[in-house]
């Protein structure tokens, strides 16, 4: 049940923001060391961007103090180790957020423990931190009940069917509490990073654009804002809340069918391929909420990213895919595939009988209990 473990921490990630101020600055780091075996440490200048290479100096510790001082141009992720590479032994080194003006290091025993103070940035972030807990805390119990169960031989099916509503529901407890967060700290840096993963979580990134606009002007003038900006702006288009973006593609005997031609009813526009073995197992969930609700105006618009008819035709077969089927068979270069930014698949998203987007990337028992929610009356 790993699947558990990895999405309880996905917001990890998301909490090392980057800022960029108008004009540069200047950042002092002085430092305190009680353990006299620590000689010298490194410091490292690391960066949210996994393509920039981090920057590496030794310092020297002199009667137990050593300083550091240089140019501040953006908050960034910093490490003091003992070793030069910071990620060979994560219990001798300690990462902080480097802000500028004054900052204190004190390191009394080891340097995982160490105190940092004085960086605005980094108590954002600990404030953050420690509201998130209890929130992760429950997460963590969730996957550990899970975790337990799979070792005793519990079907991954019958697992999910245990968890999955509870583990949603304190998920979007924690996102509930990112939203507070954002609102209520508006001039804090964490707040930028976190309304990627807000957006994310329900695919609404009409009400991430709300949430930037509502952040401090020194904020909103950032370069991380920009890029937040910029991610936002590229992914409103398939947000839930827009309109599904046209287009046409030819069905199995070569006609041009147009997305728009299924206006009136609830479609799944679903991203799959012959090929695509995670595809393969989805389609009986799709098959089942199919077969449940067509009768109810819904249905589902198959959009293949094959290369090979033959193969493409044969799993619709095989599968029992009985609903409507284009290609271009470009494969990822599909002009579908390409409009929808689509980069993995299966990827899905249900449309409203006006082409409006109201779900994304619904599998399993989600699509179903999404359907139900749009037809609490089927028989």
């Amino acid at each position: 049940m790993r699947i558990f473990k990895y999405i309880i921490y996905f917001t990890i990630l998301l909490v090392c923001p980057l800022i960029s101020f108008a004009q540069q600055a200047s950042y002092f780091i002085n430092g305190t060391v009680s353990n006299p075996e620590i000689k010298s440490l490194y410091f490292t200048e690391s960066s949210f961007f996994s393509n920039v290479k981090p920057k590496v100096q030794k310092v020297d510790v002199i009667d137990g103090k050593f300083s550091i001082k240089g140019a501040f141009n953006e908050p960034v992720p910093v490490f003091l180790s003992i070793d030069q590479d910071y990620k060979k032994d994560p219990a001798k080194s300690k990462q902080f957020i480097l802000d500028n003006g004054s900052i204190s290091v004190l390191i009394k025993g080891g340097l995982n423990d160490a105190l940092v103070s004085g960086s605005k940035a980094q108590d954002d972030m600990e404030r953050l931190s420690s509201g998130q807990v209890p929130y992760f805390e429950k997460l963590n119990q969730i996957g550990n009940e899970a975790e337990l169960k799979s070792q005793a031989g519990i079907s991954p099916d019958s697992i999910a069917a245990l968890y999955r509503i509870p583990f949603r529901n304190a998920n979007r407890e924690l996102i509930e509490f990112q939203r507070s967060f954002v609102k209520e700290n508006p001039s804090a840096f964490a707040s930028i990073l976190l309304i990627p993963s807000i957006a994310g979580s329900k695919f609404n990134f009409f009400e991430a654009d709300s949430l930037l606009s509502s952040l401090s002007s020194g904020i909103q003038s950032s370069s991380t804002a920009k890029l937040v900006k910029d991610y936002i702006d590229s992914e409103k288009k398939t947000s839930v809340g827009a309109f599904a973006p046209e287009f046409a593609l030819s069905d199995t005997s070569g006609k041009a069918i147009p997305l728009s031609s299924l206006k009136g009813k609830y479609v799944l526009l679903d991203f799959w391929a012959a090929w695509c073995a995670p595809c393969r197992q989805e389609n009986p969930n799709v098959v089942n909420a199919h077969r449940q609700f067509k009768n109810q105006g819904f249905t589902v618009f198959g959009v293949s990213l094959d290369r090979d008819k033959k193969s493409w035709l044969a799993a619709i077969r095989e599968d029992n895919l009985n609903w409507q089927h284009v290609s271009d068979l470009k494969y990822w270069g599909s002009e579908a595939a390409t409009l929808y930014r689509i980069s993995s698949i299966p990827r899905n998203f249900l449309l409203d009988p006006n082409g409006k987007i109201i779900g994304r990337d619904l599998r399993g028992p989600d699509l179903l209990d999404k359907l139900n929610e749009l037809f609490p009356n089927k028989k």
